[in-house]
């Protein structure tokens, strides 16, 4: 009976003491390495796949600029908006099929890939300042563009569009009062028709905190796994690497 009084008023004292402020702010820039492989075709004719950075060229990072707001408090709603672009030049050494053209072996190629994310989000936050956390779920939409040119074959461009759902949980801890250091990961798997994807989204950090204002560093990764059986295009990518990030709360 005294364990079961205990646990009841550590539960209560959990919920009773605010988590966290009515209105949060985030920005921050994430510098993104890709890595991965994605293949696009036509009409049923399967692309070549190719690898990002081998094949295309892609081996440095992209600075990737982001956005999060945060209403509520203990049931909190959310939105986030980030997108890249980049680009690269490299000569391949066999032949490639992309989209709707056929670049022979030893050209020169310049490929451009653009990425959009907005999201949407609910989430259960509850605990002290100390330790707080909960779980999520919300929907992603997703937007990717490639292009790939050569001077000897011309150019083409694909663009895929896809949206899904997801759900997550993060955690927060404060050590000390100046101190944050957080955590979270979401994801979701989608098989629907010709359409199979999944992704998962995982990001650490620690930020130092001075009342409303808080700033810091971690790190984030994004894999993306998709295939699309109607064109088809098939992709398996990944973006990581160092986050930089400061906001405000009230």
């Amino acid at each position: 009976m005294k364990k079961l009084s205990l646990l009841l008023m550590l539960l209560v004292a959990l919920v009773a003491v605010p988590a966290h402020a009515w209105l949060e702010v985030e920005g921050s820039y994430w510098f993104m390495q890709p890595s991965g492989d994605l293949s696009i075709g036509i009409d049923g004719l399967q692309g070549t796949t190719v690898d990002l950075e081998h094949d295309l060229g892609y081996s440095g990072r992209v600075g990737t600029p982001d956005v999060r707001i945060i209403v509520g408090k203990y049931v909190e709603v959310g939105a986030e908006f980030f997108k890249f672009n980049m680009s690269a030049d490299n000569t391949i050494h066999r032949e490639v099929r992309f989209h709707d053209l056929v670049f022979p072996v030893d050209a020169d190629v310049s490929t451009k890939l653009d990425a959009t994310f907005a999201r949407g989000f609910v989430r259960l936050n509850l605990g002290t300042e100390a330790i707080h956390g909960g779980i999520l779920g919300g929907g992603q939409y997703m937007d990717f563009s490639t292009k790939a040119s050569s001077s000897l074959v011309g150019s083409t461009e694909k663009d895929v569009k896809a949206g899904m759902p997801y759900v997550g949980a993060f955690l927060e801890l404060s050590p000390v009062e100046w101190l944050g250091l957080r955590g979270s990961v979401c994801g979701f798997k989608w098989d629907f028709g010709e359409v199979t994807a999944k992704f998962i989204d995982a990001e650490v950090g620690a930020m130092l905190k001075l009342d409303w204002f808080f700033a810091g560093g971690g790190y984030r990764h994004i894999s993306v796994d998709g295939d699309d059986n109607k064109y088809p295009v098939t992709a398996n990518l990944k973006f990581s690497g160092p986050t930089i990030f400061a906001g405000v709360h009230w």
